[in-house]
C-alpha cells in the first residue's frame, strides 16, 4: 500500500467519522417538522456520511493514488495559501455575520471566495463575482427566512423586514 493510497483511506475514514458523528450530535436536537432548523444539519450529516463513503470506495476499488497522482491525472497540487485564505474568509464571514447581518456577510464572503478560488493563469471577473454573490447572498437569504421560517441575522436590514 503506498503512501497516497493509505492518505486516501484516512481522508475516507475521517470524512465518514465526523459524518457519524455530527449526526448523532443532530439527533439530540429537537424536531418542530418536517423542514425546521434541524433540516440543513441532517443534509450536512448525510452528505459527510457519503462523501466519506464515496472516498473509501474509490481509494479501495480504484487503483492506488501514486505520489504524483495529482499531476498523472491532469489536476494541479493542493495550494495551502488557498486553503489558508479560505480559512480566514470564513472565520472573518462568521466575526460579520452578527454586526452586518447574513445577506452582507454573504456576499462579501462569496465574493472574496470567488477571486481566492479564480485560476492564477485568468484575470478575476469582479463585475461578475460582485452580481452573483449579491443574488445568491438574497436568493438564500429570502429562502431561509421566508421559505423555511428560519432567521438568519438581517443586522441593519432587521427594521425594514417584515
Amino acid at each position: 500500500m503506498t503512501r497516497g493510497h493509505r492518505k486516501e483511506l484516512l481522508i475516507g475514514t475521517a470524512m465518514l467519522a465526523a459524518g457519524a458523528f455530527y449526526l448523532y450530535l443532530v439527533t439530540g436536537l429537537p424536531r418542530r417538522g418536517p423542514v425546521d432548523a434541524t433540516f440543513i444539519p441532517y443534509v450536512l450529516a448525510g452528505a459527510m456520511i457519503l462523501l466519506g463513503l464515496l472516498q473509501l470506495g474509490s481509494t479501495l476499488v480504484g487503483p492506488a493514488a501514486g505520489p504524483n497522482a495529482p499531476e498523472e491525472a491532469g489536476g494541479a497540487t493542493p495550494s495551502y495559501l488557498t486553503v489558508g485564505l479560505t480559512l480566514g474568509l470564513v472565520a472573518v464571514f462568521v466575526a460579520l455575520l452578527r454586526p452586518i447581518g447574513f445577506p452582507f456577510a454573504a456576499a462579501l464572503y462569496l465574493f472574496f471566495q470567488f477571486v481566492v478560488l479564480t485560476p492564477a493563469d485568468q484575470k478575476p471577473n469582479y463585475g461578475l463575482y460582485a452580481v452573483l454573490a449579491i443574488i445568491c447572498s438574497t436568493l438564500i437569504f429570502v429562502t431561509f427566512r421566508y421559505g423555511f421560517d428560519l432567521i438568519l441575522p438581517a443586522g441593519p436590514l432587521t427594521t425594514m423586514l417584515p
